[in-house]
């Protein structure tokens, strides 16, 4: 891990993330120590190191909180992304508590605040999550196996930690959201269907894996979709199980239409198969 000294905290949202309505991103790091192998973040121009080295480093933004301290008025009332190249609940962040401070700083402004995270660790600013007026948090859980987990995020929390996060954070009032994105291959398609409908996220978004063809930067890793050729998992078993979750969930988003920021749910966005 580096510390670095940023010149921005806030940056204008583009990509999927403006095309939601989100005004702002905050990312306090740059890099991830997770090292999902489809994630689009290392195919952006933030990251200047080889591909093959995503997961392997991190940059701490060290005055992130001092630059927050100072530009949170921009982004008061405003729909706010945390975070997009990055995770703002990385292990790194146990000890140096940059997202927290963030957060603290924001309150009083209010942004309208999507926290996006694989990272248990969410539930220790529940404290300050809960004095949003408008927040959500999305959680990524896009398998049922821990298997697929290590083959596709080798140094990601393990599921189970995260649907108990995600739990506590709903049973402490703040809104939630569940992104299968990307699904991955799962060993018991009905049964995780199931979970799902009967957790009742405010917000579900799923997404297949994707190939753009060198169409624009954020694109699924060839590491990623080899290895998911090389298992009995294909677009037809995706299909099936969205169509499950449809037949359970009152909406089902897909893609980026599924990111947007909390308040009232869009009415349009449900993408077909």
């Amino acid at each position: 891990m580096e510390q670095i000294n940023a010149k921005s905290i806030f940056s204008p949202a583009t990509g999927f993330i403006q095309r939601g309505g989100f005004e702002w991103t905050c990312n306090p790091y740059l890099g991830c120590s997770f090292g999902c192998t489809y994630c689009y973040a290392m195919f952006l121009p933030q990251n200047r190191r080889p591909r093959e080295d995503w997961g392997k480093w991190i940059q701490a933004k060290g005055n992130a909180v001092e630059l927050a301290r100072k530009q949170a008025p921009k982004v008061a009332d405003q729909a706010l992304y945390m975070s997009s190249v990055t995770d703002p609940y990385l292990p790194s962040e146990r000890s140096l508590h940059l997202t927290r401070g963030i957060l603290e700083v924001l309150i009083p402004h209010q942004p309208r605040l999507l926290i996006q995270t694989r990272g248990p660790l969410v539930v220790r600013d529940l404290d300050l999550l809960a004095q949003f007026k408008c927040v959500r948090v999305n959680m990524s859980i896009p398998t049922d196996s821990e298997d697929v987990r290590k083959v596709y995020e080798p140094k990601a929390p393990p599921l189970e930690k995260r649907w108990d996060a995600i739990a506590e954070v709903r049973t402490a009032g703040v809104p939630v959201g569940l992104c299968v994105t990307p699904m991955l291959p799962l060993c018991d398609p009905e049964t995780f269907v199931n979970r799902i409908a009967a957790f009742r996220p405010d917000v579900l978004v799923t997404q297949d894996f994707h190939d753009a063809d060198g169409g624009f930067g954020a694109d699924t890793g060839e590491k990623a979709r080899k290895l998911l050729a090389e298992g009995r998992w294909s677009n037809a078993d995706y299909v099936r199980c969205v169509q499950g979750l449809r037949e359970r969930m009152p909406v089902v988003y897909e893609a980026e239409a599924g990111f947007f920021p909390p308040g009232p749910l869009p009415e349009v966005g449900i993408s077909s198969l």
